[in-house]
């Protein structure tokens, strides 16, 4: 079935950009929960990571929008939980050309921008959390070719999710490269520049039969004071039934300081069990890390359940 451009952007595939024209209509509200249990070395919690609910639809034919919060726990018994905004965009296309207003994802790294109902595992690599780009405020451009090419560009105030101003008064400038040599493999890479520092990214994703493969490298460049971080991911997924049970592995590494001695490297295996594809599934993993000098127990367990609507 063709994804309506409303669901393209409920979902965060690729980019918050539908690429086909939308037919103007009644908004389509949505919404996901994650709740999880979760053992980080010695201790152990029941928690709510993600819950979400928007809405999207088409202003008109070459227009479409997207409004979604996020409830959010304070983590302690003493501050109330919260509502705050993730997605607040308005997205424009133009034969092969297309543009979003607002606050939305920055175009850096494939597994920031693809939405986490659709990862394989319950978290993130640990470089992808610490050096991409958050949420931001701005404009983006994007131009596709036919499937092959894509080149996104964008430029945000650089201050983050939910900040309504840019104390700096410098932008934060993003440009992102992706080709698709042979069907489903894809490679691509970016630069996001700020007044200081840099940012890098290289990836590879390939689908083929049963097997997913997605490889990742970042590299941020601080000059004050001045400072580099760089880690890397691969992930190998294998569907053993298909829409039932799908296994994972992920091998990580990230050192967020060129100076500090203080690189972590991990090892995690998990299992996907689908009651229905991405809208109900399971996940339960297992990690084993690794930090250089000292010995820190924080291997990870992990048993979270998604419900997507």
């Amino acid at each position: 079935m063709r994804s309506s451009p409303a669901l393209l952007l409920a979902l965060g595939l690729g980019t918050p950009l539908a690429a086909q024209y939308a037919t103007p209509g009644p908004p389509r509200f949505a919404g996901y929960a994650q709740t999880r249990f979760q053992s980080i070395g010695d201790s152990a919690v029941f928690l709510l990571r993600r819950a979400r609910l928007g809405a999207q639809g088409a202003l008109a034919p070459w227009a479409t929008f997207k409004v979604q919060a996020e409830l959010r726990s304070g983590g302690t018994g003493a501050t109330a939980a919260t509502v705050a905004a993730t997605d607040l965009y308005v997205a424009l296309t133009h034969a092969e050309w297309s543009g979003v207003v607002g606050q939305f994802k920055t175009p850096f790294s494939r597994e920031f921008i693809l939405s986490s109902t659709l990862l394989e595992l319950a978290d993130r690599p640990l470089v992808v959390d610490a050096l991409v780009p958050n949420r931001d405020v701005g404009m983006m451009a994007q131009w596709e070719r036919a499937g092959r090419v894509t080149v996104q560009g964008g430029v945000f105030n650089g201050e983050g999710i939910n900040r309504a101003r840019n104390t700096d008064n410098r932008m934060l400038y993003i440009g992102r490269l992706v080709v698709t040599p042979i069907k489903g493999v894809d490679v691509g890479g970016a630069v996001a520049a700020a007044s200081d520092s840099t940012r890098v990214d290289a990836e590879l994703s390939a689908r083929r039969g049963a097997w997913t493969l997605r490889a990742e490298y970042l590299q941020r460049h601080r000059a004050t004071p001045q400072d580099e971080a760089r880690g890397w991911w691969a992930l190998a997924a294998y569907t053993v039934r298909p829409q039932r049970v799908q296994l994972v592995g992920r091998a990580e590494q990230f050192d967020p300081s060129s100076a500090a001695g203080n690189r972590s490297t991990a090892y995690t295996a998990g299992l996907q069990w689908f009651f229905r594809g991405d809208d109900l599934k399971l996940l339960a993993s297992y990690g084993v890390f690794i930090e250089q000098g000292p010995s820190v127990s924080n291997n990870r367990a992990i048993v979270q359940l998604q419900g997507r609507w």
